[in-house]
């Protein structure tokens, strides 16, 4: 039986203005409160959900994520996350806080191999350097804390996967996950700025896994990408691999989702008319709608 795995978005603020940020839009909605959030996780741990993360928008510029964490903990959550840009944590004494209060999983975003491109993408001079400090002062709390990154794959950045998954393993990474774009807030705003094409993928996908592996990365998957641009890789596809170890429930301020994936798969996500010759049809979730909107189905490719 799969984990229930409770995604907590607590707020859509964030200390970031990305370029590509999907929720760019709902920045100004009013975040859960407190108590709220702790009826969320109550509910959550009813429901048999053992695995939370905190996520925004950003989690860490709350003043309650301490609180919140030391509430999961006491509720009985088993894996207690943080999906975050890391900045707050280059204060290696607010990492410990987390890290006391009940910390033992976090994700960091990490959208560059360098300063110059992750700040560009981010929209914060001086992000790269807060990020990846707060990543190591993480790890170096405990060998124990399973620190996963993710990336989102964005035109300017995709060419240097591999050289991101060099990064997040010398970083210390334990898993990295590569997000292919949802087209929304920014990053439809942005669409051809930010979008790359399905075919940019033919490449990078093979040798970004290659990478990882040879720097020890067990955990490599790719999100959001159809499995015909997976080219024999099916396995490091994140929502194929999911199935069978996570169900995931997405609770916001404003909506609750408690069937993340057959939600994405029959109103986010689409297919194109020759993907029903496709043996993996009956497992591949499409390409989001928007993303068809704007280039249709023609880059995707049956596979026999």
């Amino acid at each position: 039986m799969a984990e229930i795995k409770t995604a907590l978005l607590l707020g859509y603020k964030c200390n970031n203005f990305c370029r590509f940020c999907y929720a760019a839009d709902k920045r100004d909605l009013p975040a859960m409160s407190t108590a709220e959030a702790k009826r969320q996780l109550e509910l959550a741990r009813k429901r048999g959900s053992t695995f939370v993360d905190f996520l925004g928008g950003e989690p860490t510029i709350r003043k309650d994520l301490v609180e919140l964490i030391s509430y999961a903990k006491k509720l009985g959550f088993r894996t207690i996350s943080i999906t975050t840009n890391g900045r707050m944590l280059s204060n290696a004494a607010y990492a410990k806080q987390l890290y006391d209060a009940g910390l033992n999983s976090a994700v960091f975003s990490i959208h560059g191999h360098n300063a110059k491109l992750h700040d560009y993408l981010v929209n914060v001079k001086g992000a790269f350097e807060q990020a990846t400090r707060g990543m190591q002062n993480v790890r170096g709390l405990s060998d124990e804390i399973y620190i996963c990154t993710n990336t989102v794959i964005v035109k300017p950045n995709i060419k240097f996967l591999p050289k991101i998954a060099e990064l997040n393993a010398k970083l210390g990474a334990d898993g990295m996950e590569f997000i292919f774009p949802h087209p929304r807030g920014n990053a439809y705003k942005n669409f051809e700025e930010m979008v790359p094409h399905l075919a940019e993928l033919i490449d990078v996908v093979p040798e970004t896994i290659t990478v990882a592996a040879r720097c020890g990365i067990e955990h490599c998957w790719f999100r959001y990408v159809p499995m015909c641009y997976m080219y024999g890789f099916h396995i490091y596809l994140s929502e194929y691999m999911a199935k069978s170890r996570l169900a995931e429930q997405h609770i916001g301020p404003e909506f609750e989702d408690l069937d993340v994936e057959k939600n994405r798969a029959q109103h986010g996500r689409v297919h194109g008319p020759q993907c029903f010759g496709c043996k993996y049809s009956r497992i591949c979730e499409g390409i989001f709608k928007e993303y068809a909107e704007k280039r249709g189905f023609e880059e995707l490719i049956p596979v026999p």
